[in-house]
């Protein structure tokens, strides 16, 4: 089969969206801070590094609000949708026009044991502590060590393709 469409150079960066918009990917919000210094973005860049010791990385746009607090306070949480949490990522996607600690509202938060606030109702939720942080263009590549995970496997997960949030449906 032969690519519908070729991106010449002078496009380039047009290409990159227009590739990754249909690379499907798990939904997540990565939280830093605690009270009203908490501060949040959905994200999809997100890996396991290694398993000795359990590492994990996130990539972050430094010009971002929760790109301060996790640098300001060494730690964040990953905390992996669910379909049935659509509205968080849209909180801290900036599609409800809700900024800052304003984001947490409405929506119920455990605090992890590093600090960083961590959804009740995730999927999954992956505590670290920075242990690493390096400069890519616009973002950073921040890599923590795991301290704490928790789990809720029966839930189906929310996937960002094409633009949009999508449920997967049951899997099982």
């Amino acid at each position: 089969m032969i690519m519908s469409t070729i991106f010449p150079e002078a496009d380039i960066t047009e290409g990159l969206k227009s590739a990754m918009r249909l690379c499907a990917a798990g939904v997540t919000v990565i939280t830093a801070g605690k009270g009203d210094e908490r501060r949040g973005l959905t994200a999809t860049a997100f890996t396991s590094v290694t398993m000795d010791p359990p590492t994990v990385l996130v990539c972050v746009n430094r010009n971002g609000q929760a790109h301060d607090a996790i640098v300001e306070n060494g730690h964040f949480c990953v905390n992996i949708l669910c379909e049935a949490s659509r509205d968080v990522a849209e909180s801290f996607a900036g599609m409800t026009g809700k900024e800052g600690a304003d984001q947490f509202e409405g929506f119920e938060w455990i605090e992890t044991s590093v600090g960083a606030p961590a959804y009740a109702f995730a999927q999954a939720a992956v505590a670290c502590t920075l242990t690493q942080a390096m400069e890519a263009g616009s973002h950073s590549i921040f890599i923590g060590e795991v301290q704490e995970a928790a789990t809720n496997p029966d839930r189906s997960p929310l996937l960002y393709f094409n633009r949009g949030f999508h449920a997967v449906g049951a899997l099982k």
